[in-house]
């Protein structure tokens, strides 16, 4: 909670010096606040009941691994939707490498929106992140945050399965979402 609220700070500074900041530095400062975010968490569920989240591995020609986290099925309509998996528990000060993650850097905002797919329009069928591993099993902890129609309020779910090349697993302890988190 004490990490949520210093990244919220940190937001509201960036935001209010934007004009010496960068866009990369701000779009940094987020994917770090949403990584602690995840890091903070204490209950994961195993699924949603608002989107349907899927997963597949394959071992690759180098004898790594790939994977693919797939968000889709959405029975909300969901905005300005951002995703971001952590690997094995790693800690953000440990990790040599960017974690999967789809919303934080891109220009693009993503909506879902229950049996519509425009893309031109913006709204997607379903959205994918991918990683790789050396492992045959990888720990996933994965936050799904979107805003509702109006964009005031936003929700917050952090899910928790491993992924091995047998299929995805459940891990979470709870069922129960963060909710709604007003700004």
């Amino acid at each position: 909670m004490r990490r949520l609220c210093c990244f919220l700070l940190c937001i509201g500074l960036l935001a209010g010096c934007s004009s010496s900041s960068s866009a990369k530095e701000l779009m940094m400062a987020s994917y770090e606040g949403y990584y602690l975010s995840i890091e903070d968490s204490e209950r994961f569920q195993r699924g949603s009941d608002y989107y349907k989240i899927s997963g597949e591995m394959s071992k690759i020609a180098d004898g790594s691994y790939r994977y693919y986290v797939f968000l889709d099925e959405p029975q909300i309509a969901m905005y300005d939707v951002v995703m971001l998996a952590v690997e094995n528990d790693t800690q953000y000060e440990d990790a040599e490498t960017m974690m999967p993650s789809i919303g934080i850097f891109e220009k693009t905002d993503y909506i879902l929106i229950p049996f519509q797919s425009r893309s031109a329009a913006g709204y997607v069928k379903g959205l994918v992140i991918s990683g790789e591993s050396g492992e045959a099993s990888v720990d996933l902890k994965l936050l799904v945050e979107w805003r509702d129609k109006s964009r005031k309020n936003a929700y917050r779910e952090y899910i928790a399965f491993t992924l091995t090349p047998d299929g995805y697993e459940a891990v979470g302890n709870t069922a129960a979402s963060e909710g709604s988190v007003n700004e």
